[in-house]
Order: structure tokens, then C-alpha cells, then sequence
């Protein structure tokens, strides 16, 4: 198994942003996979996700996105301006890097959580490139948007926007966790199995997160879930999952919601599965074996239909 790393400045000039790649050098590839992480994560929970896809003959590649990881050159700060749209650009430039690399091959683009949002967000500019969508825990529009966006964007006038938002991430996780009875960690929401949720917050490359980055996610979720946005993914393959007790998406609901809105705009191939009763990372739930397969199986539909 090749895994090949490297670091390439960051298209907004702030510090370098960390990438790496897998393959299994055996094997003729099929495709190439682009992971991006979540809000606070790092490429490398998605250790057992580049193993596996490798090992079915995918190049499997990602990045720590700027503020997090390897890439935490001012940790959980996305830029100055237009951070959001940067990161957009790091993405861009890293897949046509790789493409040089292996051209001729289907390429998939797989985001959790926040990184769905970056998923969605450049599949809507980019989507020509795209064989298709993998998205994990998305999230739809809520009524809670607007009013939480206009306190970040007091807090961040009065305390500047590379202020630690340690406060803020409480009470979201509180949110979060408000229907679980007796959680054990501010994590609790993440996952059903406490180990995954405790060792989130062990997590020395886990990072907290800037108001300033709060009020650039907060700004590319709204936009994302506008109507104009989605139907640019009208004819994009997507395969949506998410857990059922899952607060980001609304205990399945903005993921239905998505799915619903695209199956009415057309798309040709879609897929959704809400696993009950699991919460955010469903990919660290007992699921795994299962979305893995169905993961690779939406891909080699898709691979085959190129041939």
C-alpha cells in the first residue's frame, strides 16, 4: 500500500495545507476518492475509509482543510476573507494535482458533516468534474439558522473573528445532546458507542473552533441549502446517509428533505438511507461493514455505466 503525502500552500496564502493519498499499487484502478473531513476533524479518522477503498482498487485521497489537523495554521480560522471560499479552491487544486497524477478516472467526492457542505458547495461549481456525491451527515435549512448567524455575527464584530468560540461550541454541543438522556460527554451526540465520542474530545489534533469560522460555516450552510444551489447538483449522482438521531441533520430530516428536492429536480441517481436510532458519524456506528459496501456499490454502478 503506497500512502503519499504532502503540504501545498494554502490558495489564500495562509500557512500550507496538508494532503495525503493512498493506493494500493497491485491492483488496476477504478476511480479516484476525495474525503473531506468535518467541523474540528482531521483526514486522519478516515484511516479504516482510505484502507478499505484502496483495497477496492480506488486512489483515495483527502486533505486537512485549512484550520484543522495539519493544516491548523491558525487553529479553527478558515482566512481572513473569503475563507470558505478558499477552502473551495485548496479542494479544486488538490483533485486537479491529482488528476495530473491519474487522469482518465471517474472522480467521487465524499464529505461528512461540515465537510458535506464543502461537497455540495463545490459540486456546485465543479460538478462537470464529478462522477458523483457521497454525502454523510448533511444537513437541510433550519428556521435556527438566521438568528444563531446574526449572534455570531455580533459576538464576532465585538470580539473579533479570530476569538476562541470555546463558549459557543458548548452550548452547540448542549443543543446537540438535549435529547439524550444522561450523556456522558459533550460529545454524546456524535456517536452511539462512548468510546468514538471520548475519544473525539481526547483528540490532540481535534481543534476548537473561531468565530470567525462559525460565521463562514454558518454563512455556506444557508447558501447551500438555497434552491438555486441544489438544483445545480440536479444532475450530479448523489448517495446520502445519515443517522436517525442524528441533531445535525435534524433526526433525519435535512437529509430527506435534499433528497427530496433533488429527486424533484430530476436527478438521475439518487440513493438515501437514514439508519435509525444512530447518531452523527454513522461511519464509527456498528453500521460500518454495511455503508461500506453500499458505498463501493453506488461507485461501481456509476463506474460501470462510464464503460
Amino acid at each position: 500500500m503506497e500512502r503519499r503525502e504532502w503540504k501545498r500552500e494554502a490558495s489564500n496564502g495562509l500557512g500550507k495545507i496538508y494532503n495525503v493519498l493512498w493506493q494500493e499499487e497491485s491492483l488496476e484502478k477504478k476511480g479516484i476518492l476525495f474525503v473531506l473531513h468535518g467541523m474540528q476533524g482531521h483526514i486522519g479518522k478516515y484511516r479504516y475509509l482510505f484502507e478499505y477503498m484502496a483495497k477496492q482498487g480506488y486512489v483515495v485521497c483527502g486533505m486537512d482543510i485549512q484550520g484543522h489537523g495539519k493544516s491548523a495554521n491558525i487553529p479553527g480560522y478558515f482566512g481572513d476573507n473569503s475563507g470558505w471560499e478558499s477552502m473551495i479552491h485548496d479542494i479544486h487544486r488538490s483533485l486537479l494535482q491529482i488528476k495530473k497524477w491519474f487522469p482518465n478516472l471517474p472522480v467521487f467526492l465524499f464529505g461528512h458533516s461540515m465537510g458535506s457542505f464543502l461537497a455540495r458547495d463545490y459540486a456546485a461549481s465543479y460538478g462537470a468534474d464529478l462522477k458523483g456525491l457521497l454525502l454523510s451527515g448533511t444537513a437541510g435549512g433550519s428556521p435556527l439558522l438566521l438568528p444563531v448567524q446574526g449572534y455570531i455575527a455580533v459576538q464576532k464584530k465585538l470580539r473579533g473573528a479570530k476569538d476562541d468560540a470555546l463558549k459557543e461550541s458548548i452550548l452547540l454541543a448542549k443543543y446537540f445532546n438535549r435529547h439524550i438522556p444522561n450523556p456522558k460527554s459533550l460529545s454524546a451526540w456524535i456517536c452511539t458507542k462512548e468510546e468514538v465520542s471520548q475519544a473525539n474530545g481526547r483528540d490532540p489534533l481535534a481543534v476548537g473552533f473561531t468565530l470567525g469560522a462559525y460565521a463562514d460555516l454558518l454563512a455556506a450552510l444557508v447558501r447551500v441549502n438555497e434552491y438555486a444551489e441544489i438544483k445545480k447538483l440536479k444532475d450530479i449522482p448523489c448517495f446520502i446517509f445519515s443517522g436517525g438521531a442524528d441533531p445535525v441533520g435534524e433526526y433525519g430530516k435535512g437529509p430527506a428533505s435534499l433528497y427530496a428536492m433533488l429527486k424533484q429536480l430530476g436527478n438521475p441517481k439518487l440513493k438515501l438511507h437514514i439508519f435509525p436510532k444512530l447518531r452523527h458519524e454513522v461511519l464509527n456506528e456498528e453500521v460500518r461493514p454495511i455503508l461500506l459496501q453500499e458505498m463501493t456499490a453506488f461507485m461501481e454502478e456509476l463506474r460501470q455505466e462510464r464503460n
